[in-house]
């Protein structure tokens, strides 16, 4: 009987059980705040108003080990929940939150060191705030890699003004994870309000890489290790137009001299797409050894568990072992 392969999952988030006091010093009215409801359950309070009530294994580590015993995770990369990335706050502030954060994903990495890894956050909305934390979550903490938004407050994370923040993080080693947050164009999105969440959030992914791939920042920083959340989220559906395009349109080939195709190839993608035709299709576009399993845990919403939707898309079983966790071990330096 081949042996079951191993489970490393990229994608996946925590929350404090609570937040410390807002400094005297800051004026931010939005600071958040954890109200205890009972033993498992805590509502984050932001401004006065509730935003969610969150269950307690998204800080207990005991509760989220027995969960990955369950679902035959073996380790987890950890990460702040993309609605606390806090680049929305005065910046103060917000270095003081993802601070805060940081030191709690490396308390609960250290609470199982063989079961979780972490990413932290920074103050994007201050770029050189972030290249500061960076450092800090390198040497300090011990963090492997970088939870950030596809954009920051309007601004495409492939701007410009961010190229100090990605050249400290390829000089660091640590991998830049990209999740798609606060997408444009919700009002036009009608229906429930879940509807940006459904649609606007992947085509934030989508819109991130795009912006990367025309802005040639692979070869700006050629060591940079870009990993986007939701399988790239929509660039699967647009990429052969992509190319299409790049090929006859000379200013498209000024602008990068790889085409879009090939340079999707490049970045690399987790498995949290809901189904197995498309992360098919995904591995045969980019490549199994640009995959990184995930779940988007701790709740479970309808991602099918790894090893499932690996065997259901037929993936073959060496191509099952990259994704599943010899790729993550090589972003995360263990491999």
């Amino acid at each position: 009987m081949r042996k079951p392969v191993n489970v490393i999952d990229f994608h996946s988030h925590i929350v404090p059980g609570r937040y410390p006091e807002r400094p005297a010093s800051c004026t931010e009215p939005n600071w958040p705040a954890m109200e205890k409801i009972d033993d498992q359950h805590s509502r984050m309070m932001i401004a006065g108003r509730q935003f969610r009530v969150f269950e307690s294994f998204y800080w207990n580590a005991d509760e989220r080990i027995a969960r990955l015993d369950e679902e035959g995770i073996d380790v987890q990369v950890i990460s702040p929940l993309p609605e606390l990335l806090s680049y929305w706050l005065a910046p103060d502030a917000a270095e003081a939150i993802t601070d805060f954060m940081n030191q709690f994903v490396r308390d609960m990495v250290g609470k199982a060191p063989t079961r979780f890894a972490g990413m932290g956050s920074v103050a994007l909305q201050d770029p050189e705030r972030a290249v500061r934390q960076l450092g800090e979550m390198k040497y300090a903490l011990g963090l492997k890699g970088v939870h950030v938004g596809s954009h920051v407050n309007g601004v495409s994370i492939a701007d410009e003004r961010f190229y100090p923040f990605l050249e400290a993080a390829e000089s660091l080693e640590l991998f830049v994870f990209v999740h798609g947050i606060k997408p444009g164009g919700a009002a036009l999105m009608l229906g429930p309000s879940l509807m940006p969440a459904v649609l606007g959030v992947p085509h934030e992914n989508a819109v991130a890489i795009s912006s990367f791939i025309m802005t040639d920042i692979l070869g700006r920083f050629p060591r940079l290790k870009l990993v986007f959340s939701h399988g790239g989220g929509t660039i699967g559906a647009v990429i052969d137009r992509f190319t299409a395009v790049w090929k006859e349109f000379e200013p498209m080939r000024r602008a990068v001299a790889i085409s879009p195709e090939d340079y999707l190839r490049r970045f690399h993608y987790d498995t949290v797409v809901f189904g197995a035709d498309y992360l098919a299709y995904l591995a045969k576009k980019v490549g199994a050894s640009q995959l990184v399993a995930g779940t988007d845990g701790p709740v479970d919403f309808g991602q099918p568990r790894v090893a499932d939707l690996l065997g259901a898309a037929g993936v073959p079983h060496a191509d099952r072992e990259r994704i599943a966790h010899v790729n993550a071990e090589r972003l995360l330096g263990s491999g």
